[in-house]
C-alpha cells in the first residue's frame, strides 16, 4: 500500500518591525501536524574533540546531565520527529529510526534560481544568496556567512550518525523541481537558498524524505525580507535583538529584529535532518518563543524580554541530541587520518549518485 506524500516545514517567524510596535515572535508552522513526542532517557555519549572548547564543554554539560539523570530517573524528553510508518520517520539514510544517515550533500544555490510550479506559495521570486552572504561578510569579514553555515552542520554531525559534504550545484534546477526534472546538474540533497517569503519569517526548514516527493526535502530557505547579524560570544550570551545601528543593514532597519544568522540556520537545519519543534525552552529546536502567544516561550526569547535581548543559541542541548541520536544513532567515530584520505576519494562518487538514487523513490 502507498503511503500518502506529506510535505512538512517550519516557517521561523521573527517579526522584524521596528522595536516598540512588536516583540519577535517564533511561529512553527507545521503542515499536517504529524510529528511524534520521543520518549527517551539519555545513558550514556562521547564528548567529542581532543580539545575543551565551548562546543566541548556543551556536550560534557550532556553527558554529565545524561548520567545524573539515568541514575536518578530522569523525566523523559520532549523532542518531536516526522513519523512515516511504523518505526520510522523522514529522516536521511533508511527512514528505519536509529540507523546511519550516511553522507548528506548540501548546497548553495546559484543567484538567480527560479520556482518550480510545486514550490510553496509563501515563497516568492528568484533566489539571492549573493546579498545575503554580503551584508554579512561586509559587517564580519569575509568568508563569515560560509563558516557559520560550515560550523552549523559541523554541530550535527558531531552528535549524531549523519555527515555532510558541500558540492557545487551545476544547470539551473529550480527550488522543489521533481527528481526526474534534475537530470545531469548536480545539487546537494540540502539546498540552501533566499527568496522573498510572506510574511515575517526568518527562514524554513523543510524535513528530509519522504516529505513530498520534491527536491525540496530537506532545504533551507532564508528570508530576504528580514534582518540577520552573527552576534559575538559565547553560547549563552545575551545579545542584542534591536541592535543600533545595525551591523548589516542601512540606518532605515536601525532597530529591527536581528535573526541571529548562524543559530537560526543551525535551527533550521535541524529541521533538515527530521527534527521539529520542541517546547524545551533552552534546547535549540524550541520554536516557541513567545508564551502569551502559544503557551512555552524559549529561552531565546531573553531571559528578561523586556530588555530587548536573548542568549546565543547555536549548540545541540540535551533535548536536541538526543532527537538527533534517536533518528540516526550516536556519532561515528572521527577515522584515521588514512581513512579520512580514502573517504574523501569517495566522495566525489557519492556526492553524483545520492539525488539520483532519490529519484525513484522507494514505494511503500
Amino acid at each position: 500500500m502507498t503511503a500518502p506524500e506529506r510535505t512538512h516545514s517550519h516557517v521561523d517567524n521573527f517579526y522584524s518591525a521596528p522595536s516598540g510596535r512588536r516583540k519577535g515572535l517564533s511561529i512553527a508552522v507545521d503542515f499536517q501536524r504529524e510529528q511524534t513526542s520521543g520518549t527517551v532517557n539519555a545513558c550514556s555519549a562521547m564528548v567529542p574533540g581532543s580539545g575543551f572548547g565551548e562546543t566541548d564543554m556543551k556536550h560534557a554539560q550532556w553527558l554529565i546531565g545524561g548520567l545524573l539523570g539515568f541514575v536518578l530517573g530522569a523525566p523523559a524528553l520532549a523532542f518531536n520527529v516526522f513519523p512515516y510508518g511504523a518505526d520510522q520517520a523522514s529522516k536521511w539514510g533508511e527512514n528505519t529510526i536509529g540507523t546511519p544517515g550516511g553522507v548528506v550533500t548540501w548546497s548553495l544555490m546559484a543567484d538567480g534560481t527560479g520556482l518550480d510550479a510545486a514550490a510553496p506559495t509563501y515563497i516568492h521570486g528568484t533566489s539571492d544568496m549573493g546579498s545575503l552572504f554580503a551584508q554579512i561578510d561586509t559587517a564580519y569579514g569575509a568568508g563569515t556567512a560560509l563558516t557559520a553555515l560550515q560550523k552549523a552542520f559541523g554541530q550535527w554531525s558531531a552528535v549524531a550518525n549523519i555527515s555532510f559534504v558541500q558540492v557545487t550545484e551545476t544547470g539551473s534546477v529550480p527550488f522543489a523541481a521533481a527528481y526526474a526534472g534534475v537530470g545531469a546538474s548536480v545539487i546537494g540533497n540540502i539546498r540552501i537558498g533566499a527568496y522573498n517569503l510572506d510574511g515575517f519569517s526568518g527562514a524554513v526548514g523543510f524535513a528530509p524524505a519522504p516529505n513530498g516527493g520534491t527536491t525540496l526535502e530537506g532545504d533551507v530557505i532564508f528570508n530576504l525580507n528580514v534582518a540577520y547579524a552573527i552576534p559575538p560570544g559565547n553560547e549563552g550570551d545575551p545579545y542584542f535583538l534591536y541592535p543600533n545601528p545595525s551591523p548589516t543593514l542601512s540606518p532605515d532597519h536601525d532597530s529591527y529584529y536581528h535573526n541571529d544568522f548562524q543559530g537560526l540556520f543551525t535551527h533550521e537545519l535541524g529541521h533538515a535532518i527530521g527534527l521539529a519543534h520542541t517546547n524545551v525552552a533552552s534546547a535549540l529546536m524550541c520554536g516557541y518563543v513567545d508564551g502569551s502567544f502559544d503557551g512555552s516561550a524559549c529561552a531565546y526569547n531573553g531571559p528578561a524580554p523586556s530588555d530587548g535581548m536573548a542568549p546565543i543559541n547555536r549548540i545541540p542541548d540535551a533535548d536536541d541530541v538526543a532527537g538527533a541520536q534517536y533518528l540516526y544513532g550516536a556519532a561515528a567515530p572521527v577515522p584515521e587520518p588514512e581513512s579520512f584520505a580514502m573517504l574523501l576519494a569517495g566522495l566525489g562518487v557519492i556526492a553524483g549518485v545520492i539525488r539520483r538514487r532519490r529519484a525513484r523513490p522507494e514505494i511503500r
